[in-house]
């Protein structure tokens, strides 16, 4: 059996984060919150999700400025889920690199689609290829990891992309 797919939620709103905990717990993903775009930066290098699930209105940096890091970071799908529903809003979170947008209040089986849409779209998830060799040349696409010789190649999310 493989191992649930990790989803990170950033919303300062605790109702919204137990909500969410709760829904995606009971569809069998693997959950972790944060309540502001600091800390989410933080579980994001240290946990790798699968998915992001961002609010826009946080404390200190909001979400547009989020998205933007973890860009630079890494290609990990980002759902938005934020109550401002103006179409200038969506489209600059789209355009900083958001790959969804929901607005609030918002149904749980349409997140949850939209969860698996973006989770098939995702590059751990492309066609169930995760090993690619070559003598002496190794590429782990699900753990995003590249060897040369038995020995690790340090890549950041982006290199690795590019890669």
């Amino acid at each position: 059996m493989s191992e649930p797919r990790k989803i990170l939620v950033v919303d300062d709103e605790p109702q919204i984060t137990r909500v969410l905990r709760q829904s995606l717990k009971a569809h069998r993903y693997d959950v972790r919150t944060a309540a502001d775009a600091e800390s989410a930066l933080d579980t994001f290098r240290d946990w790798q999700p699968d998915l992001i699930i961002t609010d826009l209105q946080m404390p200190g940096v909001d979400g547009i400025d989020f998205c933007r890091e973890v860009r630079k970071l890494a290609s990990t799908p980002i759902i938005v889920l934020s109550v401002r529903g103006d179409e200038r809003t969506k489209v600059n979170a789209l355009d900083v690199g958001a790959d969804d947008y929901v607005t609030k209040p918002f149904g749980i089986d349409e997140l949850m689609a939209r969860i698996r849409a973006a989770l098939r779209r995702s590059p751990a998830d492309e066609g169930g290829l995760t090993m690619l060799e070559d003598h002496d040349f190794v590429i782990n696409t699900a753990k995003r990891e590249v060897s040369v010789k038995g020995r690790p190649v340090h890549l950041t999310p982006t290199e690795f992309d590019l890669f």
